[in-house]
């Protein structure tokens, strides 16, 4: 399902992690070959084909979007013929599988940061929770059996705030335990991949 204002980029992603399914292959245009590994300088007003990130980073992006990742995958670095006679094959790819180590290693840290604060939480989440349904439905209870408008009034107010904390805490906890640690997850699982990715560069049309 396509957001409005979204279709370039969401014909772009399709496109790209379709080849990624079938072909195992996911291309990268980059002006240098050591946009790969690091962030390249921006110079304002001027094009570029180099991503705003660096290129690994950029990948990751792209790989943590799709359904299934493949078992293999070949990144395809496209980078001006200008460039010729800057690194190595052999010495790119053992570069870029050891910053792809890095960050698979320092995503799975981040997955398990948080889903573990969510369990450690998740029982004084579900107190507060349990204990604020309570007083809700304890203050919806009197509040039918008040004698004035105003602490029935009172009353409904306390019982709809504590219905909002009881959610609020209650959920917070639980989706912290069991969903917001996914998607660093699968950023984890994308860098994996690009361990054992080969790197193939190619020249304006010219592979190595």
């Amino acid at each position: 399902m396509h957001m409005r204002h979204t279709q370039r980029a969401s014909t772009e992603l399709d496109r790209t992690l379709a080849r990624v399914l079938h072909e195992r292959v996911i291309e990268l245009e980059l002006d240098d070959l050591d946009d790969l590994l690091v962030e390249p300088d921006t110079v304002p007003f001027r094009s570029r084909r180099s991503p705003y990130r660096s290129g690994v980073e950029e990948l990751v992006l792209t790989l943590a979007a799709a359904q299934k990742l493949p078992d293999t995958l070949t990144v395809r670095v496209l980078l001006p013929s200008d460039q010729r006679g800057g690194a190595s094959i052999p010495l790119a790819q053992s570069a870029f599988r050891s910053r792809a180590a890095d960050l698979t290693d320092e995503s799975w840290r981040e997955a398990m940061a948080i889903r573990n604060m969510g369990r450690r939480q998740l029982p004084l989440g579900i107190g507060i929770g349990i204990g604020a349904a309570v007083a809700a439905y304890a203050a919806g209870y009197f509040a039918t059996v008040a004698e004035t408008a105003t602490a029935r009034g009172a009353l409904v107010v306390a019982a709809m705030i504590s219905l909002t904390v009881a959610w609020v805490v209650g959920w917070v906890v639980v989706e912290a335990a069991i969903l917001d640690w996914r998607l660093p997850a699968r950023r984890a699982a994308a860098s994996e991949l690009l361990e054992s990715a080969t790197v193939d560069i190619t020249y304006d049309g010219a592979s190595t």
